[in-house]
């Protein structure tokens, strides 16, 4: 198949490029909005995206939306010490009615939407609080008391004191991200306009989104067109030559366009994890370039001719180049078994990119270096490095042991580090502490006791239970005790619905008592006082109430704690009611638990998905199991970089480990197949680890600097967790360079293995495992194995094999040929007998060391040699392999004793 597909490049490079051309009108038809000259790639605010998918939690979310609406808000905030004030009353009341007919937004609760309940004899009124503006001194007062006293609004629309006033908006549900842009710049106009000097502020998590949603968008704008550049002057300094800069760039950046084009097609958009999908698949991608081009220039140099020079470097790459890029792929597709949908879509997306710009990379590149022009580039910085590998190789060899006990080290210090991590989003800290949105937030935090919202719902399994007192009065002991839990702001819950109401409607009776004690009377009370004020916090079958909570809290970590503490607190309700914690923020605190359990999936799913990939090249568990520790040990350094640096694990750094896994293979396996080779060219280990250090040391060295160069370039972004993202895995790949030119050396020293390519390339002829006695009993797939850790050799007709009496301890297998064994005699050669496929050459000289005949070869022959170095790599590597082998040279020995006593 290889060689079928390097024929095809060399033939049609012509048929590849404009097939790559088509492709990229296509992607570009699909990406670019030519009469509004922008891109189609949308940005997603909503929280679809970043809360887990399915499960009762997100049920009970929706449910709870449903029935008393979402807690998805934005505030306006006017800040006054005359609230009160007959012109800032008339201005909170046009700003409502402004507010409300916003396009998009669903509820408005303010002041002036506020309701009063007022009962004269048999006659009960529900008006509105500003329906009609008071006109003296007096009724402002009087107005300014019954709002503060009133537990409905004198914590939630009424900052204490009086000191200002919420607009709290409810949106439609569904509204796109640039119909809810749309929405807050004209709330924040609106504000503007009616507060004339009132110092006003528009916040909440909806505001907070958006704009984290513009800066992703900016930062993705300025990142993707920074990591070109730099990933462009690395190659400029490394390669030395315009077409190592261009045809990269134009390959990878026609499978970046194409992976976009389908993003696009499938309807995804970028959020806060997808958006660091573009960078990552073009800085992956153009490592995979760096390797076709400096593998081309090095053959060039010596062969001068094109086509020779790109056959030699394709062969010498496909294999290291197909592993590379689907365990890279393999390793962000890990990321598909997260339970949240953004991680998920950047898992499968950023894989299908790493296998778009593998195919740029072996066709599309290639393609493009025949139909240019090529010259001889002589760089001096690249022979130095080449020259210094040799050094560094006897050094790893050398040092071997104590390279060992310092990756030991390494791992058991980043593993004592990682119990220090903390798993936290904080979406506010994304920002500068001086930003505006930060600013605003605090503001409205200490002020009004937080701008995040919870919902607390509590069910019972008792029909009208929230119409009994006894009930209410467990409700009533819940709110108290959360009004003094630490992190909460505010609660309010259908126990204050029913005092306002009760003191309206009985004020003789109601007392200092909140809930009326009989039955009969609160089911009067939610009857005459029902409306949206109710609905909003108990179902119609009183078997439901909700309680709405604030919180200054920020992040899912100080978020995950409340809700701990809250969840305790339910937890000591009686048995027939049962409480949970609800809401957008609530879901968003709880992916933290998604994001653990998410990370040691993914990556134990992707570890072991690459060892079972590396157990199927090598055949062997224990070479498998060693070539899969120089792509373990990164991640583990990951884990404990997270944890000595104080950065936590969250939505974007958990995607950090699977990106390093991915890419971390690269390197390595580009250096144990070289080593293969070159061992197996050499027949001597050592001397293979020099050759492939020398060999691989430049290109692993700069797809390793443009890898680190083009994270960094994420560092120049704005949000927080963007910068962290790029300055981790620039480190982590630093760390995974050093291990992969030091660790893997060292470990590969007495580690020749067999690759799956040359199980299925080399030929035995048919089932040599029954016709040839040796490999008898064991499979082709081992015969195969038995015969590459030998020797392959061919005869010509008429040469000696074997001369007699020569020091030699090894035999050799007859695949196809004739051989004659013979000895000289005074009167000519003595033929012993003829050798045919199957026959083994040299037993008794594997164990007394000098050859007893002369061996020629009548035919053309192919041969497997086996010395005592093959069969003791064979005993080490593949146990059961050298078991057989060994007992069937035991039974051939044995024939050849019997049949030569019968002789006698």
């Amino acid at each position: 198949m290889r060689t079928r597909a390097i024929e095809f490049i060399l033939r049609h490079p012509v048929a590849i490029v404009v097939t790559a051309l088509l492709g990229l009108v296509f992607s570009g038809g699909r990406l670019l909005d030519v009469e509004h000259r922008t891109l189609r790639l949308a940005v997603d605010t909503s929280l679809t995206g970043l809360l887990p998918v399915g499960g009762a939690a997100l049920e009970l979310y929706a449910d709870t939306a449903a029935r008393f609406g979402s807690d998805d808000v934005l505030f306006v905030a006017w800040q006054t010490d005359d609230l009160f004030s007959a012109e800032v009353l008339t201005r909170v009341k046009r700003l409502a009615r402004r507010l409300e007919r916003i396009d998009g937004v669903r509820t408005v609760d303010s002041l002036a939407a506020a309701t009063r309940i007022h009962a004269d004899d048999d006659i009960v009124e529900v008006t509105r609080m500003l329906g009609r503006l008071p006109q003296t001194a007096a009724d402002r007062e009087a107005l300014a008391a019954e709002v503060l006293s009133n537990p409905l609004y004198g914590t939630q629309l009424v900052a204490p004191g009086g000191q200002g006033t919420l607009f709290v908006l409810q949106f439609d549900t569904g509204l796109e991200s640039e119909r809810l842009a749309d929405a807050l710049a004209a709330i924040r106009t609106a504000s503007r306009e009616e507060a004339g000097g009132i110092a006003d502020v528009v916040t909440g998590p909806v505001v907070a989104r958006l704009e984290i949603g513009r800066v992703l968008f900016a930062d993705m704008r300025r990142a993707l067109p920074l990591a070109v550049l730099v990933t462009a002057l690395v190659a400029a300094v490394t390669l030395r030559s315009v077409r190592g800069v261009v045809l990269p760039l134009a390959a990878i950046g026609s499978a970046l366009a194409a992976t976009l084009a389908l993003f696009v097609a499938h309807g995804m958009a970028l959020n806060f994890v997808t958006v660091i999908m573009p960078p990552v698949v073009f800085v992956v991608g153009f490592a995979l370039a760096v390797h076709v081009i400096s593998a081309f220039d090095a053959a060039y140099r010596e062969r001068g001719a094109k086509s020779a020079a790109l056959r030699e470097a394709l062969h010498e790459l496909w294999q290291p180049l197909c592993l590379t890029a689907f365990t890279t792929a393999v390793g962000f597709g890990s990321l598909a078994t997260s339970n949240i949908d953004s991680i998920r879509v950047f898992g499968l997306y950023t894989a299908l990119g790493t296998l778009m710009s593998w195919g740029a990379a072996l066709f599309l590149l290639p393609a493009c270096l025949l139909l240019l022009p090529a010259r001889v580039v002589e760089d001096a910085r690249a022979s130095r490095l080449s020259a210094f590998a040799p050094r560094l190789a006897r050094f790893d060899i050398r040092y071997r042991r104590a390279i060992f006990a310092a990756a030991a080290l390494l791992a058991l210090a980043s593993l004592a580090l990682a119990t220090r991590i903390e798993v936290s989003t904080d979406y506010l800290g994304n920002f500068a502490p001086d930003s505006p949105l930060r600013r605003d937030f605090d503001q409205v935090r200490s002020v009004f006791g937080g701008a995040n919202p919870l919902q607390i719902v509590i069910r019972s399994d008792l029909p009208g239970a929230f119409q009994d007192p006894v009930h209410l009065a467990t409700l009533d002991a819940l709110e108290r005790a959360l009004e003094h839990t630490a992190g909460v702001g505010t609660v309010t819950s259908l126990i204050d619905f029913i005092a306002v109401a009760h003191r309206a409607l009985e004020p003789g009776e109601a007392g200092a008592r909140r809930v009326p004690d009989t039955r009969d009377a609160v089911e009067d009370i939610l009857l005459l006082a029902g409306g949206p004020a109710r609905d909003r916090l108990v179902d119609r079958r009183f078997t439901t109430s909700v309680m709405h909570v604030t919180t200054p809290a920020t992040s899912t970590r100080e978020l995950a704690q409340l809700i701990a503490r809250i969840e305790t607190r339910l937890a000591e309700l009686p048995s027939h009611l049962h409480g949970a914690v609800t809401g957008s923020t609530a879901l968003l605190a709880q992916t933290l638990d998604d994001i653990v359990r998410g990370q040691l999936l993914s990556l134990g799913g992707a570890l072991l998905v690459i060892y079972a990939i590396l157990l199927a090249l090598f055949g062997s568990a224990r070479v498998a199991a060693l070539a899969l520790l120089p792509n373990a040990l990164p991640i583990v350094a990951f884990f404990g970089v997270l944890g000595a640096s104080g950065i936590t694990l969250n939505l974007a750094t958990s995607l950090v480990a699977a990106v390093v896994l991915g890419i971390a293979v690269d390197d390595s396996i580009h250096f144990l197949s070289r080593f293969n080779a070159e061992a197996r060219r050499a027949a001597n280990e050592e001397g293979g680890i020099e050759a492939a250090l020398t060999s691989v040391i430049r290109p692993v060295s700069f797809t390793t600097l443009a890898l680190c160069c083009g994270f960094l370039t994420l560092t120049f972004g704005e949000l927080r967790s963007q910068v962290e993202f790029g300055a981790l895995a620039a480190v982590v790949l630093l760390l995974a360079w050093i291990i992969d030119l030091t660790f893997t050396p060292a470990i590969s020293n007495r580690l020749r293995f067999v690759t799956l390519w040359e199980v299925l390339t080399v030929d035995l002829g048919a089932s040599p495992q029954t016709i040839i006695p040796l490999f008898r009993g064991l499979s082709h797939r081992q015969a195969r194995i038995a015969a590459i850790l030998g020797h392959v050799e061919t005869c010509r007709a008429g040469t000696r094999v074997i001369t007699l009496g020569d020091q030699s301890r090894d035999i050799h297998v007859v695949i196809d040929g004739e051989l004659a064994a013979s000895v000289p005699r005074d009167d000519g050669d003595a033929l012993l007998r003829t050798l045919r496929r199957g026959d083994l050459i040299g037993e008794i000289a594997l164990f007394r060391g000098t050859r007893s005949a002369n061996v020629d070869a009548i035919t053309d022959v192919r041969l497997v040699r086996l010395d005592e170095a093959a069969l003791q790599r064979i005993a080490g590597r593949y146990p059961r392999i050298a078991t057989v082998i060994y007992r069937n040279l035991g039974a051939v020995m044995a024939e050849r004793l019997a049949d030569a006593t019968a002789r006698l």
